[in-house]
């Protein structure tokens, strides 16, 4: 019975502790208002012409990971940045 209850103890604390990770929200690039701007710049293909990071693609990639993780708590690693060396 002491087994039991231990075991029930310990489980009850994981999903405690699961829930309150799950409440919690990954600022790397800001809060969720910031990072919903780094998703429209970013995204934006008319700044291309004048930034690399837009141009390459993966920053957009990257802001829309950041929106999620600032803004619903999903964590993704980003994607390394690539550039061709011509």
């Amino acid at each position: 019975m002491l087994k039991q209850s231990a075991v029930l103890a310990a489980l009850a604390a994981t999903l405690l502790t699961s829930s309150a990770w799950a409440e919690q929200r990954d600022e790397r690039a800001g809060n969720c208002d910031d990072a919903k701007k780094q998703m429209d710049y970013f995204c934006n293909r008319e700044n291309s012409a004048n930034d690399t990071m837009v141009a390459v693609g993966t920053a957009c990639t990257n802001a829309r990971k950041n929106l999620a993780a600032a803004c619903e708590g999903v964590i993704e690693e980003d994607q390394a940045y690539k550039f061709d060396d011509k």
